[in-house]
Formats: C-alpha cells, structure tokens, sequence
C-alpha cells in the first residue's frame, strides 16, 4: 500500500512498476565507475527473522558458487573494460563462513578493476577468530559489520543466534584490535518482548566499547521469513510503534551524548570514522544469487536459487528480471537514498542528471522545510529528527513491501517471467 501511494505521489504512475524477464538489460560500456557487490548466501545456520536470500552452509556447493562469482565478475569486465570499482562490498547470507575465499575472489576482483579505497564484509561473531580477522585484514578488508544483533543472551536466544552475549563482545574487541578502518556493530531493536531498557543496554555497550559504527535497526517482521510464527509460538508480545518510536528516540540520544553523529536514519557513526554502508550508492553491479544491479538505465536482478545462478552464469549473465528506468524513477530512486542517508546535496543531482533539483522535487523539498522535515544547510537539504522519524516508517513500510512482492516471489520462482510492485 505504501509503495503504491509513494509511486503513485512521486513518480506520477497509477500502473505499477514491473520487472520483466523480456527486460534485458542494454549496457553502455563507457560506464566510469559503480559499487560492487557480492552475495554470499551460505549460513551455518537459518535465523528465523531474516529476510535475505540464503541457504545453509555445504563446502561442495560454496567451493562451485565462489567459482561461479569469479566467472560472473569477468563476465562484467569484458562488458565495462574501463570502468573503476568505487567500493566492494560483502554481504549475505553470512560472507565470513567462506573466509579464505573471500580472500580469493577479493585478489581476483583487484587484478580485474581500478578499485577504490573501501573494502567492507558483513560478518557472524561465530566466525570472529584471529586468523580469519588477519586474513581479512591482510586482503585490504578495511570495513567490516558484526550482525551482532544484541548483546544480550536471553534475546540472542529468542531470535536464533547461536551464541552469547560475551562471544558477541569479545568479537568486537577481536576486530577493534585487528585495524580496520570502521568496525560497525549491527543490532536490532524492537525485538519480542524487548523493553526500553534493554535497548539502551545495548546501544550503550557498543559505544562504551569503542564501535567506530553502530547499526540500529527495528525488527521487521517479512511473512515469508516465519518470524510471526515463531513469536506465536514462543508466546511472545510484538513491538508497538509508540515503544519503538521511543526506542529510536533512546538511540538517537545516546549517539549525540557519546560524540556519534547521525549519518543515516538508522547508523551513528563516531567522528573521524569512514561511514560503513552497503545500499546508498548511486550505480553499483550486484553479483551472485539475488544481487540486484543498477546500471546503464536498468534495474535488474539474478535469479535467487544458487544452483541455478551457477548453472547460469556459464552461459552468461543470470539475470532473471529488470526493467528500464525512465529519467523520473532514476531520480526518484538516488533522492530515496539521499534521504536514507538524510541528506540531499543538491549539486550532485545537478552534477548526475544536468538539472536544478528543484525543477523536478522543489515542491516536496519545500513542504519538508514547511513542516520542520529538513533544513537548508548550505548546498544540501537536511533531515531533521522528525524527518527521519518519518522516514523511518518510510523505509519500514516501503522495504516490507517491496521484498514481499520482489524477492518473496523471486525465492518462490528462480526465473518468474514478470514480477509487479
């Protein structure tokens, strides 16, 4: 329903958006840069909440899929020769349950490209040892993000993580000591039957311990994860959105008063730190099973089922579905994460799309600063707390729409021949 009002406000479309399989992409090869990402789907184990395309953890199956990723990566450089890699970035799934060939691929991915100064890999407290950390290190890893989810035990327990609350904290101190350039700890909040309290406990452990980043995201309940049932059954009570609407308020507090500044509607980052973020960039090449893509005017994805990404990606590129772009929906996408990020320069939009911003968004960036939404910082719009409170139900709704349609219905069907949203 969000989706649709936002669509419908936004871009000036009653149809919906549709990802076709007849939608092939069309590639300008004089593309200059763009993010990578990789997707590595392994897990030795499911979490219940998690809406990610995964699958549990088998050597054979991740010695041919990482195989499978080199080949589609060199099938990228013979498309975009020169083009330079911005940023390279891990996730999953769980990345660091293939450690040392992530070390491979990431060796493979500097003799292919120009890459740039950021390397980051999401990563499990389980697989936080010293050798992995100095492998990592040693490869030019120098982001890493620990889903660490909450440092406390009894929770950890309740949503399916397979350790506890001291494994989580020596983990951070294993990588704080390793050098990394930003070491983010992931947690979520609003979890079943989680106070207030609670929150601030563990918001404030990663500040105390010297997180250079920390990561706080409600729980988001997908219907095709089981969470819901899984809370049923533990006879659990869910979240309400006036307690979580105080627990952001609690977090967003506790960054100010340990010195963290608030660089998207859910990171805080400490001063001097390099923002570690994985879904902001403006062009990027997605790689592996369910990677999407944005590129050359098209969005598009690779098929979701690993076995049939590696079939193929021998014949070439796995693409399942995309769609075109047009002018207004590129826009529309870069100035949703511009506002994730709470933060909309206006002279990079006139720098990518050759127009003032406010030729084509002035009415609704003035109507943010009517309603105390963003303020006017220089060259760029700024989200004020009650922007990014809006924003966060923004993002809240948006997500659980967009990945029950697109990916529920790309996990159900490998190769689905139109998908609308």
């Amino acid at each position: 329903m969000l989706s649709t009002l936002l669509r419908v406000l936004l871009a000036g479309q009653l149809k919906p958006f549709c990802l076709s399989s007849n939608e092939i992409p069309q590639f300008n090869p004089h593309v200059e840069n763009f993010g990578l990402y990789v997707h590595i789907p392994f897990c030795r184990r499911i979490c219940p909440f998690c809406p990610y395309n995964k699958c549990l953890y088998r050597e054979d199956k991740a010695d041919e899929y990482c195989k499978a990723l080199s080949l589609e990566m060199r099938r990228y450089k013979e498309i975009f020769s020169d083009a330079r890699i911005d940023s390279v970035y891990f996730g999953g799934g769980t990345p660091t349950s293939v450690t040392p060939k992530l070390v491979q691929l990431i060796n493979e991915i500097r003799g292919l490209f120009d890459t740039g100064k950021y390397i980051g890999v999401e990563s499990h407290p389980n697989d936080l040892n010293p050798e992995n950390l100095r492998l990592l290190r040693e490869a030019g890893v120098n982001m890493l993000s620990i889903g660490v989810q909450t440092f406390d035990s009894r929770f950890l327990k309740i949503i399916g993580r397979p350790y506890d609350g001291a494994t989580a904290v020596n983990a951070l101190q294993m990588a704080l000591n390793t050098g990394f350039d930003t070491v983010d700890v992931d947690l979520i909040f609003a979890l079943p039957g989680q106070g207030l309290e609670e929150v601030v406990n563990d918001v404030t452990k990663a500040f105390e311990l010297g997180a250079h980043q920390v990561s706080a995201y409600p729980l988001i309940i997908f219907p095709y994860t089981g969470m819901d049932s899984h809370i049923r059954r533990l006879d659990l009570r869910k979240t309400g959105m006036a307690v979580e609407k105080k627990m952001l308020g609690a977090i967003v507090d506790l960054a100010q008063r340990y010195g963290y500044r608030r660089t998207s509607i859910w990171t805080y980052t400490r001063e001097g730190a390099p923002k570690y973020s994985s879904v902001t960039r403006e062009r990027f090449i997605g790689i592996g099973a369910g990677a999407a893509s944005l590129n050359s005017g098209y969005f598009y994805l690779n098929t979701f089922d690993s076995d049939q990404y590696v079939n193929a990606v021998k014949k070439g590129l796995p693409v399942s579905v995309g769609m075109k772009l047009s002018d207004r929906v590129e826009m529309l996408y870069w100035l949703y994460w511009r506002m994730y990020d709470m933060d909309i320069p206006a002279s990079r939009f006139s720098e990518l799309f050759h127009e003032p911003i406010r030729r084509r968004f002035g009415l609704l960036l003035a109507a943010l600063r009517l309603f105390g939404l963003a303020t006017l910082e220089g060259d760029s719009f700024r989200l004020t707390n009650k922007g990014a409170y809006l924003f966060h139900l923004v993002e809240k709704g948006h997500s659980r729409d967009y990945l029950c349609r697109v990916w529920a219905g790309s996990l159900k069907e490998p190769w689905p021949s139109e998908i609308s949203f």
